[in-house]
């Protein structure tokens, strides 16, 4: 009977720690992270621009971030949709010029947001092309009170939605955060200062998204958040020309796959081939 009970209690023990395991799982916390993929810088003269974006003066964000219910919570994740202000060339389907803007996320640990906030940067109407990027994200995000603190910060250019984490994720084209050579916390991590570029090559994607993601620590309902965006900032999409891709075709082929710099896909069974110009 009473080894019964023990049973019974390490089978209970063991179910609740599962249980926080699991809970605990949902949530990882982005420290440092410095992610880039893609090809090369693309090499003059091998693509076409076919979207820009660029600032003239510092544009600022000063907006209002809250905690839903009880702000006891502690920590909540919200997001910042990157655009310049201005653009000397635009594309159908690229939606990075305007303002930017501050979303809160749904929930603390799924991390959800509304639906009209999950707009893609720029969506491609040919799912056969190869794209290169070229940005720079210059400026410094500041708490201007002191009961909240950045828990973690990260810049992400996705070919999905928030992946996450996002080192996991090859759709991650690049996710830079926390205190690198380009970025630096101040006044115990209530200013992040950041000069983030980014210039690659032989990325395929139907939709790109560019968001800013800020985990947030703090105790009462609301605090101010202040982006500045830099002048000098500036986003632009280049659409490589097909002369650099050969085409092969094979009467059986499946799938898709990655290997090395070499990036291979299927078209309705036409083999493409990207190959990496040397």
């Amino acid at each position: 009977m009473i080894m019964n009970k023990i049973i019974g209690l390490a089978v209970l023990l063991f179910c609740l720690s599962g249980c926080v395991r699991d809970n605990d799982a949902i949530y990882y916390p982005v420290g440092n992270v410095d992610v880039e993929r893609g090809g090369p810088a693309l090499e003059a003269g091998k693509g076409d621009l076919i979207a820009r974006s660029y600032n003239t003066e510092d544009y600022v964000l000063d907006t209002l971030a809250q905690y839903p219910g009880d702000p006891t919570l502690g920590k909540l994740t919200f997001m910042v949709s990157l655009k310049n202000r201005l653009a000397d060339q635009e594309v159908s389907g690229f939606n990075g010029v305007g303002l930017s803007k501050l979303t809160m996320s749904l929930g603390y640990k799924d991390g959800n947001y509304p639906a009209e906030s999950q707009v893609p940067v720029y969506t491609s109407s040919d799912v056969t092309a190869s794209y290169a990027i070229k940005l720079r994200l210059k400026g410094e995000l500041t708490l201007t009170g002191d009961e909240w603190m950045i828990d973690y910060i990260y810049a992400q250019l996705a070919g999905l939605f928030q992946p996450y984490p996002p080192t996991s994720f090859p759709e991650v084209f690049m996710c830079k955060g926390g205190e690198q050579s380009y970025a630096t916390f101040d006044s115990f991590r209530r200013t992040w200062t950041f000069d983030i570029t980014y210039d690659r090559s032989n990325l395929s994607f139907s939709q790109l998204y560019f968001n800013l993601f800020v985990n947030l620590a703090g105790q009462k309902r609301e605090d101010r958040v202040r982006l500045r965006i830099d002048k000098e900032s500036y986003f632009e999409i280049y659409k490589e020309k097909r002369g650099n891709v050969v085409k092969l075709h094979f009467l059986f082929f499946f799938g898709s796959g990655y290997e090395n710099r070499t990036r291979i896909t299927c078209v309705r069974g036409v083999f493409v081939h990207h190959l990496k110009r040397l």
